[in-house]
């Protein structure tokens, strides 16, 4: 599913990981590259979205506030 941050058009990936049971949400921005997450928030299995973590990828130097702060809103409203 796409979602529209800044006017671009985001990937937002949502899966649950078998391997290790955590919910997942993954956020792609195509202009930097197709295939991998800008940042990725997950909900370890069993847990709620206070237990959250944000990853964000490390060949990615940095990442705006604004848009890390826009990841985290999309994502809670989807783990809700």
């Amino acid at each position: 599913m796409k979602e529209v941050f800044n006017g671009s058009e985001i990937e937002v990936v949502d899966f649950d990981d078998a391997t290790s049971g955590e919910h997942v949400i993954e956020f792609r921005d195509p202009a930097w590259r197709s295939n991998e997450a800008v940042i990725a928030i997950s909900v370890p299995d069993g847990g709620s979205w206070s237990d959250a973590v944000a990853s964000v990828n490390p060949r990615r130097n940095d990442v705006p506030v604004s848009f890390v702060i826009w990841a985290i809103g999309v994502a809670e409203k989807r783990m809700q």
